[in-house]
C-alpha cells in the first residue's frame, strides 16, 4: 500500500539539480552504470562510495593462489558477521564484502563462470518478461575482452570454445600465465573422468557440468586483477560529467509531490560524509541503488520502503509496503577438505567441477525428486516462519517449484567443487549451488547502516544438507581415485578421525556445522520478481511504487545460478544501462 504522507522533504531547489543520475555504490554494477550513462556528455553522473582507490594495492592486484584472502579483515573489507546460525553449530560467521572503488570485484576470487541456460530462462517464469538466456547472452559476450590461451597455457590444460567469448568488451578475462605446467592438471582431469565427469572444454556456453579450468577476470599479460574499476572507471575517470562523492549512502529523499503515475519520486540521496556529517545530493532523473545485496535493501528500508512491521520497530514511516525488501536472501554454504601431497605445485590450479542431481543421488534420483516435491510446501512454511512470515509460504512454494523443476527436470548443475593445489597441499572446496534455505538482511537500528542483520540460515532445509553431503562424498572420492590418489599422503582437514573415508551422515553433518563458511554469493534481497511473489523490482529493475528508483546489483537476481556472480552482474548492469538511457 502506498502512503501519501511524505515527511522527508527535498532541499529547496525545485528546478535545479546537482546531477542527472545518482548511483549509490561504486561496485561491480555501479561502475558499469556510471561508465555507460556518462558516455552522453549532456548528462552528469555522481557515484556515492565510502571506499577508496585501490588500484595500487598489491593485495588487490595480485592474482596468486588465494591472494584475495589477504584483503579479509582489512580496511577494504566491510567484514560483516552473520547472526548465529543454527545449522552452523550456533556460530556467527564473518561475511566479507568489498569496500573500495570496484566493490567486491576487488576482493573476490576472480572467477568468470556464467551458469546454466535453464537457470536464466527461469527468471522469466517469475514475472520477468524478456529475461532469459537468449536475451542476456549478447550482454554476457558484450562485456568481455577474452584473451585466448597461449600455447603454454593450452599445454597446461586451458581449453575454450571461441564463439562463447567476447573480443571487444570492457572486462579483460583469460587464464593466468602462472597456470601450473606440471602433471597436476592431467592427474586431476583423469581422476575426474574416472569417476564420471568428463572435460568441459568451456563452462561459459550455458552448460557447466563436468571438469574444467575456468577463465578469470584478469589482465593476462599484465598479470593483475581486472576488477570493475579497472574495466569501467579508471579508463573514463577524467570525464568532466562523472564524479565520485566520498560518503556512505543512507536513504532516498523524496519529492514533495507524487509522480504523474501516482508513484513516489526520489529527488536524491542522503549520505554520511567521511567526517560523520549528513549531506544530500539531488538527481534530475533517476536514483540508482548499486550498493550490493547486503546494503541496497537497507537503503530502501531507511527510505520507508519495506515491511511495515520492521520499519515501525525503528520508527520509520512506511512509504511503500513492500515486504520482500531484505527477504529472499540466498547464499551458498561452503566447506572444504585438505590433504597433504607428495607433489609440489608451484603454479595456479583453478579447476572446477559441476555436478547434477543425478550425479549426487544416482539411482535414487527419481525417488528423491518425488519426495522433495512433496516437501516443497513444508520447506516454504519453514522458511516463511523463520522470516517471521514476512514472506508468505504459498508464494515461496511457487518459487520453490520453479527451482525444483530446474534441479530435477531441467537437469541443471546443483553443486560445485574446486580442485585446488598449492605447494604440497591439495584439497577441495565445495558447495550446494541452489539452496532452499533462504534468509534475510535487514537494518539493525534506526540509523546504523554499517551493521546489518545478515541471516543466511544455512542448512535450514534438510535437502541442502543432503546435497552438501553428496558433493562432499564426490570430492572425497576424487582424492581416493587414481591417478590423483597417488599424490595423497594424509588427511589434514578435518582429519581421518573426524571424517574417515566412509564417514557416516552424522559425521558429515557435524563437519559441516563446525566448518561451513559463506560462499559470498549473496543474491535476492531486492528480487526482480512479480510483486505478487514478494518481488521488489520489476523487469526494468524499477522499485515497485516508485517512478525513478532502480536497483542494479546482485540483490535483484531472483534465484541462484550455477556459476559465479561476476559475469552475470556485468551483463545485467549493461542491460540496465540501456533501460535507463531509453527511459
Amino acid at each position: 500500500m502506498l502512503l501519501v504522507f511524505l515527511t522527508l522533504g527535498v532541499r529547496s531547489r525545485s528546478e535545479s539539480f546537482d546531477y542527472t543520475y545518482i548511483i549509490a555504490g561504486a561496485g561491480t554494477c555501479g561502475l558499469v552504470l556510471a561508465n555507460r550513462l556518462s558516455e552522453d556528455p549532456n548528462v552528469s553522473v555522481a557515484i556515492i562510495e565510502p571506499g577508496g582507490d585501490v588500484r595500487d594495492n598489491p593485495n588487490v592486484t595480485d592474482i596468486g593462489t588465494f591472494a584475495f584472502t589477504r584483503n579479509f579483515g582489512t580496511e577494504i573489507d566491510w567484514e560483516y558477521a552473520t547472526t548465529v546460525q543454527l545449522g552452523a553449530n550456533n556460530r556467527s560467521i564473518p561475511f566479507h564484502a568489498g569496500k573500495a572503488i570496484g566493490g567486491t570485484s576487488t576482493i573476490n576470487g576472480m572467477t568468470y563462470i556464467r551458469g546454466d541456460k535453464a537457470e536464466f530462462d527461469a527468471w522469466e517464469s517469475l514475472g520477468n518478461a524478456g529475461w532469459n538466456w537468449d536475451a542476456l547472452y549478447p550482454y554476457l559476450k558484450q562485456v568481455e575482452l577474452f584473451s585466448p590461451p597461449t600455447a603454454a597455457q593450452r599445454a597446461a590444460g586451458a581449453t575454450f570454445i571461441p564463439e562463447y567469448h567476447g573480443e571487444v568488451g570492457a572486462v579483460k578475462t583469460g587464464f593466468p600465465l602462472q597456470l601450473d605446467n606440471g602433471s597436476f592438471h592431467e592427474l586431476a582431469r583423469q581422476a575426474w573422468e574416472n569417476i564420471g565427469y568428463p572435460l568441459n572444454k568451456d563452462v561459459n556456453g550455458g552448460d557447466t557440468r563436468g571438469f574444467g579450468i575456468w577463465p578469470q577476470t584478469l589482465d593476462r599479460d599484465a598479470s593483475v586483477r581486472e576488477d570493475a574499476a579497472r574495466a569501467y572507471y579508471y579508463p573514463v575517470e577524467q570525464r568532466q560529467n562523472l564524479k565520485i562523492i566520498k560518503g556512505t549512502a543512507i536513504r532516498l529523499i523524496w519529492r514533495d509531490s507524487l509522480a504523474d503515475s501516482g508513484a513516489l519520486s526520489a529527488a536524491g540521496i542522503e549520505y554520511r560524509t567521511p567526517d560523520g556529517q549528513t549531506a544530500t545530493v539531488t538527481a534530475a532523473k533517476e536514483v540508482l541503488l548499486s550498493a550490493g545485496s547486503l546494503r541496497s535493501p537497507l537503503i530502501l528500508e531507511y527510505s520507508g520502503i519495506g515491511n511495515p512491521r520492521i520499519l515501525h520497530k525503528y520508527g520509520i514511516e512506511t512509504k511503500i509496503d513492500l515486504p520482500g525488501v531484505g527477504e529472499h536472501l540466498q547464499d551458498q554454504p561452503n566447506t572444504s577438505i585438505q590433504y597433504s601431497s607428495k607433489s609440489n605445485v608451484t603454479g595456479l590450479a583453478p579447476y572446477a567441477s559441476f555436478v547434477t542431481a543425478r550425479d549426487v543421488f544416482g539411482d535414487q534420483t527419481s525417488t528423491v525428486a518425488a519426495k522433495t516435491k512433496a516437501n516443497l510446501s513444508e520447506w516454504a512454511r519453514i522458511v516463511s516462519e523463520a522470516s517471521g512470515e514476512a514472506v508468505g509460504a504459498s508464494k515461496l512454494e511457487k518459487i520453490f517449484r520453479v527451482q525444483h523443476d530446474l534441479i530435477f527436470k531441467r537437469n541443471v548443475t546443483i553443486a560445485e567443487t574446486l580442485t585446488a593445489a598449492s605447494g604440497n597441499a591439495v584439497g577441495s572446496a565445495f558447495w550446494a549451488l541452489l539452496p532452499f534455505s533462504w534468509g534475510s538482511v535487514h537494518i539493525k537500528s534506526a540509523e546504523e547502516i554499517d551493521h546489518p542483520i545478515i541471516d543466511p540460515r544455512y542448512f535450514l532445509v534438510d535437502f541442502d544438507v543432503a546435497v552438501q553431503k553428496g558433493v562432499g562424498r564426490i570430492s572425497q572420492t576424487l582424492w581416493h581415485t587414481i591417478p590423483i590418489s597417488d599424490l595423497v599422503t594424509g588427511n589434514v582437514v578435518p582429519g581421518e578421525a573426524d571424517l574417515p573415508r566412509n564417514a557416516t551422515d552424522t559425521q558429515w553433518e557435524a563437519f559441516f556445522a563446525n566448518t561451513v563458511v559463506p560462499n559470498h554469493h549473496p543474491i535476492g534481497s531486492a528480487s526482480m520478481m512479480s510483486r505478487e511473489l514478494w518481488g521488489v523490482v520489476d523487469s526494468r529493475l524499477k522499485v515497485y511504487g516508485t517512478s525513478n528508483v532502480r536497483v542494479v546489483d546482485a540483490s535483484v537476481l531472483p534465484m541462484q545460478i550455477s556459476g559465479h556472480l561476476t559475469a552475470t552482474l556485468y551483463a545485467v548492469a549493461e542491460r540496465a544501462a540501456e533501460f535507463i538511457k531509453n527511459s
